[in-house]
């Protein structure tokens, strides 16, 4: 349901719950990160949704009445039709901080608590492995690979100037693993710097999960890349004076999902199989683990994690992550594209 249908309690609520109007005057949720507000906006959504088609009554209580578990058994079932026990289970997640938002009064661990045991009983999926080397050399494959053409045919086609860059998003993806929201967000001039021969990417604080700012470093060899990009093939994208997004497409920047879609389509090529933009940062975490054990804390900085522990969980201060993503750039650099 989007957020217009809403109930308009349920519109109060949340606009109390993650607006900031000052710094002295904000929500329980204002300092979320955008990504995350999305994510538990969109799934709140899902649930309205799902009570207006199945009992639409109940979108006239109030909203702490329509979450009991009878209804959140009958969501779960509606949810397995199409969804996997990990999903379900976030989405469970999300509505249990929402509704604690929103009511923070009540006791709201039994959706906590339901949710955990579906994410505990669920089998993952046993993705591939794959190492950053692999990754790097597709990027790089790409990028060469359109110079050839355009070099034979003595111009520039649209298919070589698309392939160019989205064998840099790989590429600059395996030397800088941010998450997608912050890498489809980067901006010429604000967040992409030139110094000397190398380019250095920057993500501020509040385009990051954890707040605190990232920079990375581009090997000299990706940056002679980048010189290339931005002098020749950024231009010919339609419209790309127009905004300053270091990844345009026709006539606009490319959103995260389009980046998305472009490497997965791109590494299903190289690869024989799909690889996810978030499955980069798994692939240079165990790429660091394999090649330099004794180092294996530089991924917590290179991955823009405040602890080594949520890096081990789920992947095996800014100035730390140049230096990480620096040794990983170095690695590449010897092992890649070959």
């Amino acid at each position: 349901m989007p957020f217009e249908a809403w109930p308009l309690e349920d519109r109060r609520l949340w606009e109390l719950a993650v607006e900031q109007h000052d710094i002295f005057d904000s929500g329980p949720g204002a300092s979320l990160a955008p990504s995350t507000k999305y994510g538990r906006k969109a799934d709140y959504g899902l649930w309205l949704g799902f009570l207006s088609h199945i009992l639409p009554e109940a979108l006239k209580l109030p909203p702490h009445e329509r979450i009991d578990r009878s209804f959140i058994e009958d969501y779960v079932e509606y949810l397995r039709e199409n969804c996997r026990e990990t999903t379900i289970a976030h989405r469970l997640g999300r509505l249990f901080y929402t509704i604690r938002a929103f009511c923070p009064d009540r006791d709201w661990q039994w959706l906590y608590r339901i949710s955990r045991r579906i994410a505990a009983k669920a089998e993952p999926i046993k993705h591939r492995r794959v190492l950053s080397p692999e990754l790097y050399a597709v990027g790089l494959r790409l990028m060469d690979r359109a110079l050839i053409k355009a070099n034979a045919l003595g111009r520039l086609t649209k298919s070589s100037v698309v392939a160019y860059r989205d064998g840099l998003l790989i590429a600059t993806l395996m030397e800088a693993p941010m998450r997608r929201g912050a890498f489809s967000l980067l901006q010429l001039d604000d967040h992409v710097v030139c110094v000397g021969q190398r380019w250095y990417l920057t993500v501020p604080a509040e385009n990051t999960k954890t707040r605190t700012a990232q920079d990375y470093e581009l090997s000299k060899r990706l940056s002679r890349y980048m010189d290339i990009y931005l002098d020749q093939i950024r231009p010919e994208f339609p419209g790309a004076d127009t905004h300053n997004s270091l990844w345009p497409y026709e006539g606009r920047p490319m959103t995260d999902k389009m980046i998305r879609r472009r490497i997965i389509k791109w590494t299903r090529v190289g690869l024989g199989f799909e690889v996810s933009p978030h499955r980069f940062r798994n692939a240079a975490a165990t790429f660091i683990s394999v090649v330099d054990p004794e180092n294996i804390r530089a991924a917590k900085d290179l991955l823009g994690h405040r602890s080594f522990a949520m890096t081990e969980k789920h992947y095996i201060d800014g100035a730390q992550s140049r230096i990480a993503g620096r040794e990983l750039a170095a690695i590449l650099a010897e092992r890649g594209g070959t």
